[in-house]
């Protein structure tokens, strides 16, 4: 996520606020290799895989009529932005030290950068919900289930996002004023005077992640303990038909093959439906367990910062930020380890360009 830097590592007026290649903060080579090969992995993986997700859930008739897959796609999008707008201008920026662009695009790449990680943490919420629905409302869950009300909660939060993010960054472009350390010089760096208000950073702590991580323990833990409840039922209610029939013998001798039948048919029915929800429990359980393994350490420390209750350093503070992004190249690979639609997309799409590119090079 982007951050401003903390007063204690620079001064944004006359040094670099950040990595520098030659700076002071410079690596012997072989680390820099490590590091700049993780960072760019991280990039490729959070563009491209993303874009796949796009292409195999929009391409699948089956998955695209999912409403439920549209929650997908809205965290898709948001981990896309990190991949696209985050993590490929921090990664120039570490090479140029100081701030490579003009201020226009330090402006958007802040506004979309805070909104993109913010929506993050309100899509996994809506992720949370609608399988919270669909395990505890099964009978009802149509009624949770619809397109239109995804696109409401889709479009609500993407504007909460922009609007918490935007308005203060926006306003302060329009009524500069000063920090600690005096004016923001875009040559060096890209900072905001607002991102070092206590106000700000303890409303990004709340909104951001303390209020849909209370939201998220709720909503896992009303799903896990209706899956235990009804795996303990399923196991106690596991009686043969023949069982069945003893306990509630059919009222005529002809209803005895019928209620044979339906007695299967309810287990069936029983068993194929506690299987979905606990596949998509446990799809649930990885994206919000990677969610705060990802966000916690941030606004953790960020939040030690804004009470100013300890000091860090600044490869501390800057590789917890990039635990953020790191988020969003992990999910498309749990989309596709849980999902068996589409991780079996996800190969046909790779195969097939893997076979148009090995057309192409085949030599004559």
């Amino acid at each position: 996520m982007a951050t401003t830097v903390p007063s204690f590592v620079v001064d944004n007026v006359t040094s670099s606020s950040d990595y520098s290649l030659l700076g002071a903060f410079s690596h012997p080579l072989l680390i820099e290799i490590v590091i700049s090969t993780i960072v760019w992995l991280m990039c490729i993986l959070a563009v491209f895989g993303n874009i796949l997700i796009f292409v195999v859930i929009l391409k699948d008739k089956q998955l695209r009529s999912n409403v439920a897959n549209m929650y997908i796609l809205n965290l898709a999008s948001a981990d896309l932005c990190v991949g696209i707008n985050s993590l490929t201008i921090k990664n120039i920026w570490r090479y140029t030290g100081n701030w490579p662009f003009q201020r226009g695009v330090c402006t958007f790449w802040t506004v979309v950068d805070y909104s993109a990680c913010m929506q993050g943490a309100f899509a996994v919420t809506l992720i949370s919900l609608d399988r919270y629905f669909m395990v505890t409302k099964f009978l009802e869950y149509r009624k949770y289930n619809s397109r239109r009300l995804a696109c409401g909660l889709i479009t609500v939060t993407w504007t909460l996002a922009l609007l918490v993010n935007a308005f203060p960054v926006l306003g302060n472009e329009l009524w500069p004023t000063t920090t600690d350390f005096g004016m923001i010089n875009y040559s060096v760096t890209c900072d905001f005077s607002v991102l070092h208000i206590i106000s700000f950073n303890i409303a990004q702590i709340v909104v951001g992640f303390f209020a849909p991580a209370i939201i998220l323990a709720y909503l896992n833990f009303k799903v896990y303990a209706n899956i235990l409840k009804r795996s303990k039922s399923l196991v106690r209610t596991e009686v043969s038909p023949m069982q069945l029939d003893t306990i509630h013998p059919p009222a005529e001798p002809g209803a005895k093959k019928d209620s044979h039948v339906n007695s299967t048919h309810r287990s069936q029915d029983t068993k194929r439906s506690y299987k979905t929800h606990r596949k998509a429990a446990i799809t649930l359980a990885l994206i919000v367990g990677v969610f705060f393994i990802c966000w916690s350490p941030y606004y953790v420390l960020q939040f030690l910062l804004v009470t100013k209750v300890i000091d860090v350093s600044w490869l501390l503070w800057n590789g917890v930020y990039y635990t953020v992004w790191v988020n969003s190249a992990i999910n498309p690979f749990i989309y596709a380890a849980t999902n068996p639609r589409i991780r079996r997309g996800t190969i046909k799409v790779i195969c097939y360009w893997n076979h148009r590119l090995r057309r192409k090079i085949r030599p004559l």
